[in-house]
């Protein structure tokens, strides 16, 4: 990997993607009329995942075209007045939303998607999707918040500690992250503030009866592969 990401952040998101994510050419969509894929690694919704498939068609036209734009879809960058866009052509014609749920309805562009994220310019796309829009304004908030992020002495210095946090964005979203950086600054002695939090959050997660989760937490806290190089 290589869209800016240090060190150990780019050991922490490696981790928490081999452990805890999905295939990237994994297709969810939900159960509910209008609901949206979920796509990719991570995975990937709504404006992110258009945000992906724009990525991939401005960086690998023909490879987007093969798998996705033979179908009626359609993948437009950002202009300076509008967002990214997806439109689905054809009888169905549709944009943003609308297309989205109609990807979800439709078993043959959900298959096409799961294809799609066999692409390794897709799966770059994906990634750095991840980084760009969760991952940065994730660790920006942070700083934000006079919470030092991969730096010396910080709350969350270490490729374990910045793990915890990743994963804190991929299981419980922005909330999780909160309730993360809380219980570190109870206990802020670098450099494993971050480390004393997640083995609270594992505590409270198997208490409210949350075991899978409280599980991928102390695996994140006792792997060998996330120990700081001697």
């Amino acid at each position: 990997m290589g869209p800016g990401l240090t060190e150990p952040q780019s050991r922490a998101l490696d981790f928490v993607l081999a452990w805890f994510g999905h295939p990237f050419d994994s297709v969810t969509s939900e159960p509910q009329p209008g609901g949206e894929p979920r796509w990719g690694a991570w995975p990937l919704s709504g404006p992110l995942l258009i945000t992906a498939l724009v990525h991939w068609k401005q960086h690998e036209p023909e490879a987007f075209d093969v798998r996705l734009g033979r179908l009626g879809l359609e993948a437009t960058p950002a202009q300076p007045d509008e967002a990214a866009s997806l439109r689905l052509l054809g009888s169905r014609n549709a944009e943003g939303h609308d297309a989205l749920a109609l990807i979800a309805e439709d078993p043959r562009l959900l298959a096409a998607l799961a294809r799609a994220g066999r692409e390794r310019g897709a799966q770059r796309a994906q990634l750095e999707t991840l980084v760009t829009h969760v991952l940065r304004p994730m660790l920006a908030s942070c700083a934000q918040a006079e919470t030092a992020v991969d730096a010396p002495g910080g709350l969350f210095a270490s490729a374990r500690a910045l793990a915890l946090l990743f994963h804190s964005e991929l299981r419980f979203g922005r909330r999780g992250v909160t309730r993360l950086v809380t219980l570190a600054r109870e206990r802020p002695e670098p450099p494993v503030a971050g480390e004393h939090a997640g083995e609270r959050l594992a505590e409270d997660l198997r208490a409210t009866g949350r075991s899978r989760e409280a599980s991928e937490v102390w695996r994140i806290l006792t792997s060998p592969e996330l120990a700081d190089p001697s």
